[in-house]
């Protein structure tokens, strides 16, 4: 995805995109791939290195507390979106992107905004997030449930156990909002006007 691209996708309110700036010279370059300022209440606890073999997806799934934050590496993945916060002005949002280790960027993804990782190719990225990983804060469907409304072209991917027996999207939402209930708002990704 090009520079000018990035600039006129619409995402999930509260999902920042941010292109990378690499620094050439004659040894190589150097490219910065986070900066506090470009997460606002993102803090990340964890970073993580993941490794995608060819005609992998990861997901779908969302998160009631915690942001996300990654970068490519090496390869592509289509990004899929989906805002699931009630309330929120983009409630109900789908949206694919792909992000590029060729063109980098960052992404980082509020919690409430459920999201899903297809590698046509092998690929590489680090992630972190804003709390320790727990199962408990991993809520998933069926990456091509029709109702999530995201298309994949990816009809034979290779998937976890886990994905592979996800529940459906309705079942998911309903989870979602039921473990949210209870958070503050800004815990579970809300944003105020």
């Amino acid at each position: 995805m090009s520079r000018a691209a990035m600039s006129d996708l619409r995402l999930p309110e509260g999902v920042n995109l941010t292109p990378l700036a690499s620094h050439f010279d004659s040894r190589g370059d150097l490219t910065e791939i986070f900066r506090q300022s470009w997460t606002g209440d993102f803090h990340p606890l964890q970073w993580n290195l993941v490794r995608s073999e060819a005609n992998t997806l990861r997901g779908f799934h969302v998160h009631p507390r915690h942001y996300d934050y990654l970068v490519m590496i090496d390869g592509a993945m289509q990004l899929a979106l989906k805002d699931l916060r009630p309330g929120s002005p983009t409630e109900n949002l789908a949206t694919t992107l792909i992000l590029d280790a060729t063109v980098p960027a960052s992404i980082a993804i509020p919690p409430g905004v459920g999201h899903g990782f297809y590698f046509p190719d092998k690929a590489m990225h680090i992630y972190s997030v804003s709390e320790y990983w727990s199962r408990e804060e991993e809520i998933g469907c069926r990456w091509d449930d029709p109702e999530l409304g995201i298309a994949w072209g990816a009809p034979d991917a290779t998937l976890s156990p886990r994905d592979a027996t996800a529940g459906a999207y309705r079942e998911m939402v309903a989870d979602y909002v039921a473990r949210t209930e209870c958070l503050l708002p800004e815990e579970a990704g809300i944003i105020r006007a």
